[in-house]
Order: C-alpha cells, then structure tokens, then sequence
C-alpha cells in the first residue's frame, strides 16, 4: 500500500513504496526507535553511537535475508549473493554499495560506509512516518540549524520491541525468536538499552545476555550476523575513536 508522509513545516510529501506494516520492522528502523526520544522525535544525547548500530543493523539484515556472506577469516570479507531489492530505500541502498563495489571488502568497512549514508536516520524516519509510527516535523537544532525531528504517533512497535527485550533479558525463557536475539546481539554493549531498561538491573543480567548473543540458540546465518556486526561495530567505534582523538 502506497502511503504519504506530509513535511508539516511546508507541506512537501515523501513518497515511497515498501514495507508498509508497522507491525514488521528492520532491525535499522528498531534501532532508530529506540534512539529517539517520544516527545519531540530528537535523537536522544545518550545515544552518540546510534548511526552505528543502524549500520550494523543493516549489515545484519542484508545477511539474513541472504543478500550477503560473510567469512570466516578475521576481516570478515563481505561477498555479493544477490543483487534483488529487499523494498526498503535504506537497505537497497546498502545492497547497492556491496553490488557495485570494485573490491571485497570487510564487515568494519561497510559498517563504516552505511553509518556515513547522509540519508540513514531521514531515510529510516519517512519509512517510519509512512507507516503512522512516528510524524515528521521540520525545526532547528541549537536555535539556528535546519532539522528534521520523528516524534512518535503510535507507540505500540516501540513497546512491543522493548517487552521482546524485557522478555529475552529478564526472564529464564529459552523461547526467544532469532530476530529478538540478533537485536538484543547489536544492542547489547550500546547506551541504547540503558536508555530504556535500569542500569543496575542491565549489569546484573549481563551474563544472560552475553549468553543469549554469543550461544547456539540461533541458526548459523544469525550467528555469524551477530559476529560480523559486533566485530563490524568495535571497529567503526575504535575509528571514530581514533579520529576525534587526532
């Protein structure tokens, strides 16, 4: 179903044909969610590597739908596997770099590539705002720069995503989907979960989720998905790091 999403300042409309569900999410778009604060759609400050993880997500996702392979040596080169549109903008667009790069390259590097995407957090936002999840709303950021702000309309994905979480993390189950597991993978070392849940109570149930992310409680695909994308993740970091340091 094709829906529009209205710039609220000045009437433009976004348009884009995809995934209209809101009850169906990649695991980019859960990430942004969580990154956002309800209120007025701002990135939350707590959330500094949230462009990060949503690269990652990306990684992780065009692997599971088998768009993608990782192997197994220590640079975790990505190959090619199919080049068919999964019908999300941001994701076919990271298909698109892996498709026509002129070399093999790592899980750290495309990581590194998709977090620079100018239009990763709108692109993921209006996909969002289609679905009736959130409403773009155009503002300024410190009173003088052009922003775009997501504040949430419909809170029900986001809490449905927070009580898989709470599920996975505090509880003994052994139930769990892949996609929660791989999800609470990419989370797991980030601010994004200390943002919603107790720190104090997070630091006690550490070894449960490092458990859950690190076991074979998901198919080979997800696991090595979880892998390249932490290891993808601690490289992009460790960049960054370095560049804000020189």
């Amino acid at each position: 179903m094709l829906q529009r999403c209205f710039n609220l300042m000045n009437g433009s409309i976004s348009l884009a044909i995809h995934n209209t569900d809101k009850h169906i999410l990649y695991f980019h778009e859960e990430v942004l969610l969580l990154a956002l604060r309800e209120e007025d759609g701002r990135t939350d400050s707590k959330a500094s590597n949230y462009r990060i993880m949503m690269a990652a997500a990306l990684l992780a996702e065009l692997m599971l739908r088998d768009r993608i392979a990782i192997d197994d040596t220590k640079k975790m080169i990505v190959t090619l596997k199919s080049e068919k549109p999964i019908g999300d903008p941001v994701l076919d667009r990271a298909l698109e770099k892996v498709a026509t790069s002129r070399k093999e390259r790592g899980a750290a590097h495309w990581v590194q590539v998709f977090s620079d995407f100018n239009t990763l957090r709108d692109g993921t936002g209006a996909s969002l705002c289609e679905r009736g999840i959130v409403q773009r709303e155009d503002g300024k950021r410190f009173f003088f720069f052009n922003a775009t702000f997501y504040p949430e309309l419909d809170p029900k994905p986001e809490q449905k995503i927070l009580a898989r979480l709470e599920r996975a993390i505090f509880t003994e189950t052994r139930d769990i989907d892949e996609r929660t597991l791989v999800l609470l993978a990419l989370l797991r070392k980030s601010a994004l979960l200390k943002m919603h849940f107790d720190k104090g109570e997070l630091k006690d149930r550490r070894h449960r989720m490092k458990e859950l992310s690190e076991g074979d409680q998901v198919g080979k695909a997800a696991q090595k998905a979880i892998q390249a994308a932490q290891a993808a993740v601690a490289a992009a970091a460790a960049v960054t790091v370095v560049i804000t340091a020189s």
